[in-house]
């Protein structure tokens, strides 16, 4: 009887030995998981700030951006002048390379996009090479590209235009100025208005001379390098900067009856 109770008591202490360890690795393991909560958290957290107002788009941006190694995401709202990205140098992401600078850009004046690029070793003289707007991974100091590849491709031209240089015209044939530029939206090409003034030379700075915003809603067509625009556009116009150069009397006329912003 004692021995069968020693047994006992050794299985009693064994089991309550085993049940102790269980227990404490069930609590060690608790305090474990209860430890992997913040983390959890602060990745639902990471996630949440990425996704913003577009649920799991930021989740799938940042997919996206690891695994095509690209600087800004496609899709977003970056608009420039066309002034600030011509003669900007661009350079391949892959191999550090100068690939020329920025000598003109071409736009699709069915879909009022900015379509192609066009690169110059320098800025007066060389043979150009162009690349798809929607090659540029970024624009900054200078336009990046993922790699010298993306000039390579043979890019048809037909229906491009420059734009700068043409004259606004009502389809009465009455003149509202030239195209010194316009703005756009780097990373879907989409013109937003039209930048006008009396000459039509980008060069010239803005500060000389006064300039107008031409919205891309009031442009009917262009041919023959004309924009051909609303006859109520010019009551539309926008001022960006007054000067002194070079002002049409036509658009004082405008301005003292208020019918220019």
């Amino acid at each position: 009887m004692r021995r069968r109770s020693s047994e006992t008591d050794r299985g009693g202490g064994a089991g309550s030995r085993e049940g102790s360890g269980s227990g404490g690795s069930d609590a060690a393991e608790g305090g474990n998981l209860g430890a992997e909560k913040p983390a959890r958290s602060g990745v639902e957290e990471e996630e949440v700030l990425l996704s913003g107002d577009g649920g799991d788009a930021g989740v799938a941006l940042r997919s996206e951006e690891e695994s095509e190694s690209k600087l800004r995401a496609r899709g977003g709202r970056q608009v420039m002048r066309r002034s600030s990205m011509v003669a900007k140098q661009v350079i391949s992401i892959e191999s550090a390379l100068g690939l020329g600078f920025v000598s003109q850009l071409w736009v699709d004046t069915l879909s009022w996009n900015v379509v192609i690029v066009e690169v110059r070793p320098n800025l007066l003289s060389g043979d150009s090479e162009r690349f798809l707007l929607e090659d540029v991974c970024q624009v900054g100091d200078v336009v990046l590209v993922e790699n010298e590849r993306v000039m390579e491709n043979e890019l048809k031209m037909v229906g491009l235009e420059t734009l700068v240089g043409y004259e606004v015209v009502t389809p009465g044939r009455r003149s509202i100025g030239k195209v010194r530029g316009y703005t756009f939206n780097v990373n879907s090409g989409a013109l937003e208005s039209l930048e006008l003034d009396s000459f039509g030379i980008s060069i010239i700075l803005s500060s000389l001379v006064s300039t107008y915003a031409l919205f891309v809603e009031d442009v009917l067509e262009v041919a023959s390098d004309k924009v051909f625009v609303h006859e109520a556009a010019a009551a539309r116009l926008q001022r960006l900067t007054k000067g002194w150069w070079g002002c049409p009397e036509r658009w004082e006329i405008l301005q003292r009856s208020g019918r220019i912003l």
